[in-house]
């Protein structure tokens, strides 16, 4: 897979930037006991259904959009909504793997759909309104187009069949997924398949899983975007875009005109926390207050690197503050669906050459909390993790 790849490798590109021959441990040993494994480098950003007839799609989907997210008990005032089971996406397995958020354990394992008559079937991402509830985008190369499905997790943790949504094809490869709380509209982004050779521009979507209208916006050719996270009405789309030393995070109101996405706002600039930062995770609060994001300094080439941050901005008045800042560089994170959580995967340069898993960290953005899980089952470069 070779996003996922790339996604993992330019997340730990950082620690990776600091390891110099002087600092790695028996380098005259052969180099399979201390290289990381191989990645294939590729030029992506952060490196995570046949139509029926009008009346019954409408019909399904509107049936989605009705259990996508069911309803429960009314928690407590400020209690935790995090989910009990991740789903992993492990570099080289064609499986998702789900395991227990607590411990690690493996519980199931998800294998996407295939497709008759489709060559290179793979599933680029999942998401989730409430951690019981999926949606997975499958794509084909060829021909290069992607497809909605839904599925179900059990209090077990087992999922149910994968079924596709009633939704028509959506023309390139998914590769980034986001549902709204009240589970009516799916929000993804776009990129042209590998060698494609007139590839169309990146755009975001957002669907109306009742309406089924979706609507669309360009993205400049070298700026695909990523970290898509909808407002619990569906009413925002957050997303970040942009590279080293013009990172940004906009917000885009889902009612926008279709056309170039530069209609959003801009809430976050990666240039406002020193020169060579980069915004590496972004997700909005479902209320629409506030943005919760990381920034990290990218490599400069000297050996050195500080640890990233973990900030949140309220939106209504500009202003940021400080939530974490880990011992190491945060590089994949999940935040659970009620935005309350993240799930930090930081590595450091140590544990790089060591081929150490990254350290697994929960952290509550209420109270700075973190409190540190399993981590042996990520292996040395961790994993794509869905919460």
């Amino acid at each position: 897979m070779i996003r996922l790849e790339d996604r993992l490798r330019d997340a730990y590109l950082g620690a990776a930037a600091t390891v110099t021959p002087d600092n790695i441990r028996g380098l005259g040993e052969p180099a399979a006991q201390t290289a990381t494994p191989p990645v294939r480098p590729g030029p992506r950003w952060a490196r995570w259904l046949a139509p029926l007839a009008a009346a019954a799609a409408v019909a399904a989907v509107a049936i989605l959009a009705a259990i996508l997210v069911s309803p429960g008990p009314p928690s407590p005032k400020g209690a935790s909504a995090e989910p009990k089971f991740l789903i992993a996406d492990v570099i080289g397995a064609r499986r998702f793997e789900i395991r227990d958020a607590a411990t690690g354990a493996l519980v199931a394992h998800l294998t996407p759909p295939s497709r008759p008559g489709s060559s290179d079937v793979d599933a680029e991402s999942v998401a989730t309104a409430d951690g019981r509830h999926y949606v997975m985008a499958v794509y084909t190369t060829s021909p290069c187009r992607s497809r909605l499905y839904q599925f179900q997790l059990d209090d077990q943790g087992q999922p149910s069949a994968v079924t596709p949504l009633a939704l028509p094809a959506v023309p390139g490869e998914v590769y980034d997924l986001a549902v709204s709380g009240n589970g009516q509209k799916i929000a993804y982004a776009t990129i042209a398949c590998t060698g494609e050779r007139k590839p169309p521009p990146p755009y975001l979507a957002v669907t109306n899983l009742v309406t089924q209208r979706t609507t669309r916006w360009t993205l400049p050719a070298d700026s695909p975007a990523g970290s898509l996270s909808l407002t619990a009405d569906g009413s925002r789309l957050c997303y970040g875009v942009g590279q080293l030393g013009s990172s940004v995070v906009r917000v885009i109101p889902a009612g926008s005109a279709p056309g170039p996405a530069a209609g959003g706002r801009t809430v976050v600039r990666a240039a406002d926390f020193g020169a060579r930062q980069y915004i590496s995770f972004s997700v909005i609060s479902p209320d629409g207050g506030a943005v919760y994001f990381t920034t990290y300094p990218y490599p400069d080439g000297t050996g050195s690197s500080s640890g990233g941050q973990v900030r949140v901005q309220d939106l209504a008045t500009g202003r940021s503050r400080l939530v974490h800042a880990p011992a190491g560089k945060a590089g994949v994170i999940a935040a659970d669906p009620s935005a309350r959580h993240l799930l930090l995967q930081i590595q450091t340069r140590q544990r790089l050459i060591n081929r150490q898993p990254p350290l697994l960290a929960r952290l509550d953005l209420a109270t700075g909390k973190v409190t540190y899980l399993p981590n042996g089952w990520l292996g040395p470069i961790g994993a794509i993790i869905r919460w």
